[in-house]
């Protein structure tokens, strides 16, 4: 009986280290593919490591397991059972959002800024532009507002980069107007704001499709009024990774009262 619950044990040992490694190497794919380290891909990192350790040295973590008081279990149950539930709630949330909404001829598109490598557009940024491409090609009333300030490694503003792309596809400079100094989706919605007196404005939101339902709920609790979604599609094969930090940044925003 022993030597069968042993093999078992055993089993899923191997199982969970394989879990873990694919895991490691995902993640450290997807950073090579972003061109950075960040700190969601060190998070990442750090847990497919500890996930590994763990999965190594599971018997000793059940022996511990097993002699902690019942109150910290059932609090550690507690904790596990918020966590799981949250987090399908959240993504499922997120997932449902990733829909576009929009009708034509908004007054404004808002184009959110993302990361640029130099002077050029990382591979979101470009989907997120080309969305709003397609449809000011079809709408020539509405204008279009690309919003996003100048980080680091970023030669010129993301603004400026977004730009750069609408002239080079044939979108008049007429219609286009810029928000070159917000650093956060807050920000993004605020400055633009600011600039362009925008919260009673009929809104197409464009963004990556995984940010969607931040940059709404974002949107909405600085009282903009009219607000449609027009998702710029993200590549299958890094969209869980963008999935998993996107919960974390919601939880983020949620905490600090900004959705």
């Amino acid at each position: 009986m022993k030597d069968s619950f042993k093999k078992r044990l055993f089993s899923k040992n191997i199982i969970l280290t394989i879990v873990g490694i694919l895991l490691l190497a995902y993640f450290i794919a997807v950073s090579m593919y972003w061109g950075r380290f960040d700190n969601f891909s060190k998070v990442m990192i750090f847990f497919s490591l500890s996930w590994i350790i763990a999965s190594i040295k599971i018997n000793a973590f059940i022996d511990i397991i097993k002699k902690l008081p019942k109150i910290i279990k059932i609090f550690l149950k507690i904790t596990l059972v918020s966590f799981i539930s949250s987090f399908i709630i959240v993504e499922c949330i997120i997932i449902y959002n990733m829909r576009t909404t929009v009708a034509a001829d908004a007054d404004y598109v808002i184009v959110l800024g993302c990361q640029v490598d130099g002077s050029m557009p990382s591979i979101p940024l470009m989907r997120r532009v080309y969305a709003a491409i397609n449809y000011l090609k079809e709408n020539q009333n509405t204008n279009v507002i690309v919003s996003g300030g100048q980080g680091p490694g970023e030669d010129i503003s993301e603004a400026a980069a977004m730009k750069i792309m609408l002239l080079r596809n044939g979108i008049n400079e007429n219609r286009i107007f810029e928000e070159d100094k917000s650093k956060s989706t807050m920000e993004n919605f605020l400055f633009s704001d600011d600039l362009y007196n925008l919260r009673d404005k009929n809104i197409a939101i464009v963004t990556s499709d995984y940010h969607m339902f931040r940059a709404l709920s974002t949107a909405k609790k600085l009282n903009y009024k009219n607000l449609k979604a027009l998702p710029g599609k993200s590549q299958l094969s890094v969209l869980p990774a963008y999935l998993l930090r996107e919960y974390a940044a919601i939880m983020y925003y949620k905490i600090l009262r900004r959705i």
